[in-house]
C-alpha cells in the first residue's frame, strides 16, 4: 500500500521508504482470507501517521503561543547575561505601535514583513507545517504574541515574579472538541466490514492492473468512513439493508458540507445536529456530489461485492437524491467576452516573452479545455510532442478516467504566442514538469481562484479554473465543429477508437482535432500578445 508523501517520515521512522508490505506467504487462499486484516492494519497506521502529523502543524493559536514563550525564554537569558535590556527599553515604544497597527490591519504589506516577517518565516519552515495558512493572518498573530510578551518583560522590569496572564485569545489553553465517539452496530450477522470489502476492491482492481485513480480511491475511503459514522463502526456489509441506505441518503441531505473542518471532531450524525442549532448553518451537501460521489462509491463497492459473492444483493443499487426534470441553475458557467478580455487584458499578459507558469496555465486551460488539477497541471515537458506533424499535449496521465486520457492539439494561437519556445526554455532549466510551481497545493488554481479572479473584477462565483473547459466546449459548438470531433478534444470519447468518427478518409484524427481546434478563435486580440 502506498503511502502519502508527508506521512512517510512518520511511518517509516527507520530509515526510508514509499509502501506498506507484508509477506502473505505462499498459500493464496491463506492470503485472500488474511488480506483483509492486513490491509486494515496499514489504514490504521496511515490514520496514525495523519493523526501525528495534524498535532504537529502549526495553527494561528500554536504559533502564538511558542512565539510568545520564546520570547520570554529570550528575555530570562538576557537578564541572566547582563544584554541589551537598557536597548530594548528604548526602542520598545516604537515596535509597540507598529505592532498594535500590524494586528489592526492598518499597516503596509513591507512593513508588516519588516516587523514581523522573519517570525512567521520560522514558523513556515517547520517541515510539517500547514502552508494553507494566510500569510497576513500569520503575521498579526505574531504580532499579538510579541505584545503580550512585551507586557510581560514591563512587569518584569518593574519587579514583578509572577506574570499576569496574557489576555490575547490566541494565547489562552486550547479546549480541543472531544471526538464522538463512532457508535457500534450490534453484531448480527458473520462476513466481510464494508471497509474490508473496500481494501479487497482496491487490491483486485491493482493486481488486475487497471488500478482506480488515487483521487477516486481516497473518495472510497472518505465514503466508507462517512457511511461507517452513520450505521456504525465496523458495520457488516451483509447486515445493510436498502432502508439503511435509503436513510443514510436523507441524512446526507441534511449534512453540512466539509463538516469535519467546520465541525472538527463530530461525525457525521452529531454534525448534523450540531448544524441545526447554529444561528447561521452551514450550507449542506449538493444533491449532485450526493448522487455522483458518496451515494455512487457506496453502490460501487457494494455492487462489485454483490458480484464476486460477498453480498446476496447490492442495497445502494438505485438509491439517488431525487433532482426533478426542472431546470435547475448551473454549478459553474463559461467565461463571457468580457471576461475573457479583464482576463487576457491584464497587464500580466501584456508580454509574451515574459509568460511563466500563471500566464500558460491560464492560457492552455482556455485552447485545450481540459481539467485544472487532473489533467493541466499534471503535463509534462516530454508530453510536448509533434503526432502526425501536428504539435500536441499528451494527457495520458490524466486520472478522470479512460477517455480522459488522449491527445489535444496545440491551438495556433499558443504556438505563436511562444509556447513551444517557452518548452525549450524549460528544459534548458532542467524542469521536468511543464507547470513546475503548480505544487504544492493546487498553488496557480487557488491564485487564480483567491486572487487574480477578483484582481480583474470577476466575481460570480461559478466562474472558477474549470470554467475555461466550459468556455472552449461552448466556443466548439458555437464554431460548428463536429460534436465527434468535440467529444475527443475534451475527453468525453475514447481517442482509441475516435478515428471510426472522422468522416472523412483523407483526414486522420489528429488533424481533425487540430482543424476543428484552430477555427475556435476567441476575441483577446486587443488583450494579449503582439
Amino acid at each position: 500500500m502506498n503511502v502519502p508523501k508527508p506521512l512517510r517520515g512518520i511511518v517509516f521512522v527507520g530509515g526510508p521508504g514509499s509502501e506498506l508490505r507484508e509477506w502473505m506467504g505462499t498459500d493464496r487462499k491463506a492470503a485472500e482470507r488474511s488480506a483483509p486484516e492486513v490491509i486494515a492494519r496499514f489504514y490504521r497506521k496511515i490514520d496514525e501517521a495523519k493523526a501525528q502529523l495534524a498535532a504537529a502543524t502549526p495553527t494561528l493559536g500554536t504559533a502564538a503561543k511558542h512565539h510568545y514563550s520564546a520570547e520570554l525564554a529570550s528575555d530570562d537569558r538576557e537578564r541572566g547575561s547582563g544584554g541589551t535590556l537598557v536597548l530594548r527599553k528604548l526602542t520598545s515604544p516604537q515596535r509597540a505601535t507598529l505592532l498594535r497597527l500590524l494586528v489592526a490591519g492598518e499597516l503596509p504589506d513591507d512593513e508588516a514583513e519588516a516587523v514581523m516577517g522573519d517570525a512567521a518565516d520560522a514558523v513556515l519552515a517547520v517541515g510539517a507545517a500547514d502552508k494553507s495558512l494566510a500569510r497576513l493572518d500569520l503575521l498579526k498573530a505574531l504580532a499579538e504574541a510579541q505584545l503580550e510578551a512585551m507586557g510581560g518583560q514591563e512587569q518584569r522590569d518593574s519587579g514583578k515574579v509572577a506574570l499576569t496572564p496574557p489576555t490575547s485569545p490566541l494565547l489562552q489553553p486550547e479546549t480541543l472538541p472531544v471526538a464522538a465517539p463512532v457508535p457500534t452496530r450490534p453484531v448480527t450477522h458473520s462476513g466481510e466490514t464494508v471497509a474490508e470489502l473496500l481494501g479487497l476492491f482496491h487490491r483486485e482492481r491493482t493486481v488486475a492492473g487497471s488500478s482506480l485513480a488515487e483521487r477516486t480511491m481516497a473518495e472510497h475511503k472518505v465514503a466508507v468512513r462517512m457511511l461507517e459514522e452513520f450505521l456504525g463502526q465496523g458495520v457488516v456489509a451483509r447486515s445493510i439493508t436498502t432502508a439503511d441506505i435509503r436513510n443514510y441518503k436523507n441524512a446526507l441531505i441534511e449534512t453540512p458540507a466539509n463538516y469535519t473542518k467546520r465541525l472538527p471532531g463530530m461525525i457525521l450524525p452529531k454534525a448534523i445536529a450540531a448544524n441545526t442549532k447554529l444561528a447561521k448553518p452551514f450550507p449542506t451537501l449538493n444533491a449532485s456530489t450526493i448522487n455522483e460521489k458518496w451515494l455512487s462509491h457506496i453502490s460501487t463497492i457494494l455492487g462489485w461485492a454483490t458480484k464476486n459473492g460477498y453480498l446476496e444483493y447490492n442495497p445502494a443499487r438505485g438509491i439517488k437524491v431525487d433532482l426533478g426534470k426542472g431546470y435547475k441553475e448551473p454549478t459553474r458557467v463559461g467565461f463571457s467576452g468580457d471576461d475573457l478580455k479583464r482576463l487576457f487584458g491584464d497587464a500580466l499578459f501584456a508580454d509574451p516573452a515574459k509568460y511563466e507558469s500563471r500566464q500558460w496555465a491560464l492560457l492552455v486551460a482556455l485552447y485545450t479545455g481540459a481539467r485544472s488539477s487532473s489533467e493541466v497541471r499534471r503535463i509534462k515537458l516530454a508530453d510536448v510532442y509533434q503526432e502526425q506533424g501536428v504539435w500536441v499535449f499528451d494527457l495520458m496521465e490524466a486520472t478522470k478516467n479512460v477517455h480522459s486520457k488522449r491527445l489535444v492539439p496545440i491551438h495556433k494561437k499558443l504556438i505563436e504566442l511562444g509556447i513551444l519556445d517557452y518548452v525549450e526554455r524549460l528544459k534548458g532549466r532542467g524542469q521536468i514538469n511543464l507547470f513546475w510551481d503548480w505544487e504544492p497545493e493546487d498553488k496557480i488554481n487557488r491564485w487564480f481562484l483567491r486572487t487574480y479572479k477578483e484582481q480583474v473584477g470577476i466575481v460570480d462565483a461559478r466562474k472558477v479554473f474549470h470554467s475555461f473547459r466550459n468556455t472552449l466546449k461552448t466556443a466548439l459548438a458555437r464554431h460548428g465543429i463536429n460534436r465527434d470531433v468535440s467529444d475527443l478534444i475534451t475527453g468525453h470519447k475514447d481517442q482509441s477508437v475516435g478515428g471510426i468518427y472522422i468522416g472523412d478518409v483523407h483526414v486522420t484524427m489528429i488533424e481533425a482535432m487540430r482543424d476543428g481546434l484552430n477555427r475556435v478563435e476567441f476575441q483577446l486580440e486587443q488583450a494579449i500578445g503582439p
